[in-house]
C-alpha cells in the first residue's frame, strides 16, 4: 500500500510536515523517570540516527555529530572523555549515513565502547570497536562436549522453560485480560509443567512445545487496540488499528514486517542480538556452537539460543511503550513492497528504552555455569 496526494498535479507537502513534526517530537521526548536525571546510565548504549553522522577524535576525546532526520533541525554534538565511568557500552547507529575515522575506532577499542549498525529492518549490518576478545579454548572444548552429550537437552529444556515463564509474565503484566489471554497463560503453565516433569523429552519434542506455546502467546496479542491520532487526515491500513496476528513464520522472517509492532520488535531483537553477541564473546564462549538453533545460514547459533528466554522481555518493553503512546501516520512509512518503516527518531527512542543489559548478563552467566558443570 502506498499513500499518495489527492491532487496528482502537486506535491503533497503535508506528509513532509507531519514527518518533521513527529521527528522533532520523538527527538526531544524524555520519558518520566524517578530520581535524578542522568545523561547516560552506566554503560548503556548511545543511539544515533539520521544522515551526516560524523564520529572522530578531537583533543583526545570522541566527538560525535548527530545526524539529520528532518528540516528544520539543530545540529547537535556529543563529546565523550576517556576514562569517564558513564561512557556508553556501545554506540548504535540506526540506518542513516555518515562516517567514522580509524582514530575513532581505536579510541573506542581502548575505552571498550562497541559499535553496532542496524539497518532499517532492525538487522545487524556491522559491528566493531570495543575491546577485542577471543574464545577460551577450554570453554570451547566444554561447549563441544556439552553439545554431544545429554547436557544439550538439559540446556534446551532450561532455555525453553525460561522462555515460557517469561512469556506468561508478559501476558499477565501487559496484555489486557481476555479469553485468549487467560487460555494462553493456562496453556503455557501446562506446557511448562510438562517440560519440568518429563526429563526424557528430546530436542524435537521440546521445540514442538515451544512452537505450541508461541502460537498461544502471539494469539493473545491479537486485537489489542493501538492509540492513533490524525488518521482522518492521512489514512493507515485498517490492521494497524490493533495488534495484528503473528506466528513463528513472522518471527523467522522479521525483515518482512508489515505492521508497526513488528517493525518495533525488529529493533528490539536487533539490539538484543548485539548485546548477547558481545557478552558471549566476552565470556570466552564460541557463538558458533549452539544447542537448539543451528543451520547453515546462522553463524551464531549460541546467540540465537540465548535470545529465546529474553525475547518476551523485549516484547514486554515494546508493548508497554506502544500501548502508552498515541501514534500518528507520521511515525511510520510504507515502502513499495508493503514493508513498515519507523521514523528514525521513534526508532531511536525504542532502542534507548528497550535495552536489557542486566538480563543479558544473567542469561550468559547461567549458560556458562550449565556448560562447565
Amino acid at each position: 500500500m502506498t499513500l499518495k496526494s489527492n491532487n496528482p498535479g502537486h506535491a503533497d507537502t503535508s506528509d513532509d510536515l507531519e514527518w518533521a513534526e513527529r521527528s522533532e517530537y520523538w527527538r526531544t521526548y524524555e520519558p518520566k523517570r524517578a530520581g535524578q536525571k542522568q545523561k547516560y546510565r552506566y554503560r548503556q548504549p548511545l543511539v544515533l540516527c539520521g544522515h551526516g553522522v560524523k564520529i572522530c577524535v578531537d583533543h583526545n576525546t570522541l566527538l560525535i555529530r548527530e545526524g539529520f532526520t528532518h528540516y528544520p533541525q539543530t545540529s547537535e554534538s556529543i563529546r565523550l572523555f576517556p576514562g569517564d565511568a558513564n561512557l556508553p557500552d556501545r554506540i548504535i547507529m540506526l540506518d542513516g549515513s555518515g562516517g567514522i575515522t580509524f582514530d575513532a575506532l581505536d579510541w573506542m577499542s581502548d575505552q571498550r565502547v562497541g559499535l553496532v549498525k542496524l539497518d532499517w529492518q532492525g538487522e545487524i549490518s556491522s559491528m566493531g570497536g570495543g575491546a577485542q576478545y577471543s574464545a577460551n579454548p577450554k570453554l570451547v572444548e566444554l561447549q563441544q562436549k556439552a553439545k554431544l552429550s545429554k547436557k544439550r537437552a538439559e540446556i534446551a529444556r532450561w532455555l525453553i522453560g525460561e522462555k515460557i515463564l517469561a512469556s506468561a509474565k508478559t501476558l499477565r503484566e501487559i496484555i489486557p485480560t481476555s479469553i485468549n489471554q487467560q487460555n494462553a497463560i493456562s496453556r503455557l503453565e501446562r506446557r511448562f509443567s510438562e517440560i519440568r516433569n518429563n526429563k526424557s523429552l528430546s530436542i524435537s519434542q521440546l521445540l514442538g512445545i515451544e512452537g505450541d506455546c508461541a502460537a498461544a502467546y502471539f494469539r493473545a496479542w491479537h486485537g489489542v487496540p493501538l492509540n492513533w491520532s490524525g488518521i482522518k487526515r492521512k489514512p493507515i491500513p485498517n490492521n494497524w488499528l490493533e495488534i495484528a496476528p503473528r506466528n513463528m513464520l513472522w518471527q523467522r522472517h522479521a525483515q518482512n514486517a508489515r505492521h508497526p509492532i513488528n517493525a518495533m520488535l525488529n529493533y528490539g531483537y536487533g539490539i538484543l542480538k548485539s548485546q548477547l553477541r558481545s557478552e558471549v564473546v566476552a565470556a570466552g564462549l564460541d557463538p558458533s556452537i549452539g544447542f537448539v538453533h543451528g543451520n547453515y545460514s546462522n553463524r551464531i547459533p549460541l546467540v540465537s539460543d540465548l535470545m529465546e528466554p529474553l525475547r518476551p522481555v523485549v516484547d514486554s518493553n515494546i508493548l508497554r511503550f506502544a500501548l502508552s503512546h498515541i501514534f500518528t501516520p507520521g511515525d511510520f512509512t510504507i515502502n513499495r513492497t508493503g514493508g513498515c518503516r519507523l521514523n528514525p527518531q521513534l526508532a531511536k527512542q525504542i532502542v534507548k528504552q528497550t535495552a536489557i543489559s542486566a538480563g543479558v548478563s544473567s542469561v550468559v552467566k547461567d549458560a556458562l555455569a550449565r556448560i562447565v558443570r
